[in-house]
């Protein structure tokens, strides 16, 4: 019994220390956010998805995913019901409830218009309708700048969903990550420009809830491991137009 009980304790401390003991790690991702994250054949599909993959093999576990609205997959990590977020854009707001790992990318966000709008300055937006995110970089600054009321910004389920409004001329602006607005205005043979582009890139990384050390610390290193094997390069060519998204060292 002694013996038995012996072994129990070792490998309940071999898990502690590996922060690893479940044999799988359940990634939330978004729905409609091609090509980070998105469905195809409706499975999850996309570089973050990718990127997730690889770390969750890098650490000897198999990688499920929770697919959903962004919104909802926030929750689910908020409220326990996943191990992690992949791809979340990281800024000040965000750290006051969840720890990041190294970021693995930058995205930038920009503003897009339809290629024969009469729109060519942020002004001529005053009092008209646009699709964004809450806290995008984009929105952030133009509260900092003081024009953030004079413009209305509406929230949408998906990207896919904003730039149909925008295909439409329901709205006359989407805020959205540059290569995301590229592939979904491909995908629909539509003729975009970008109004604005003053985001210099915001850093991507796996989100976790709070009090996870060894798991953050394993993250890390298999993000580490792959990035100085040019996986995650190699990952960035498959999914984006020839050139990887850049990491701030």
């Amino acid at each position: 019994m002694i013996r038995i009980l012996s072994s129990l304790v070792l490998i309940i401390c071999l898990g502690s220390v590996s922060g690893l003991a479940q044999e799988s790690l359940t990634c939330g991702v978004a729905i409609g956010f091609p090509p980070y994250q998105f469905a195809i054949d409706d499975e999850p599909a996309g570089f973050d998805v990718d990127v997730a993959k690889a770390v969750c093999a890098r650490l000897g576990v198999a990688a499920r995913f929770k697919q959903g609205k962004w919104d909802d997959v926030i929750n689910m990590l908020l409220f326990d019901r996943i191990d992690m977020v992949v791809g979340m854009e990281v800024n000040a707001f965000r750290h006051g409830y969840f720890e990041f790992s190294t970021p693995y990318a930058t995205r930038h966000d920009v503003v897009f218009v339809l290629a024969n709008s009469t729109v060519s300055r942020v002004e001529d937006l005053f009092g008209l309708v646009i699709t964004g995110d809450r806290h995008s970089f984009v929105e952030l600054r133009w509260k900092e700048v003081g024009i953030h009321q004079k413009i209305r910004i509406m929230q949408t389920g998906s990207k896919e969903e904003s730039m149909d409004l925008l295909a439409r001329g329901e709205t006359a602006a989407a805020i959205m990550p540059l290569e995301v607005g590229k592939y979904l205005a491909a995908l629909r043979g539509l003729e975009i420009r970008t109004l604005i582009n003053p985001d210099p890139g915001s850093d991507v990384a796996i989100a976790l809830r709070k009090g996870h050390p060894e798991l953050l610390s394993r993250i890390n290193g298999a993000l580490r491991d792959l990035q100085a094997e040019g996986k995650l390069d190699a990952l960035a060519r498959k999914w984006f137009s020839g050139t990887a998204p850049t990491r701030r060292n």
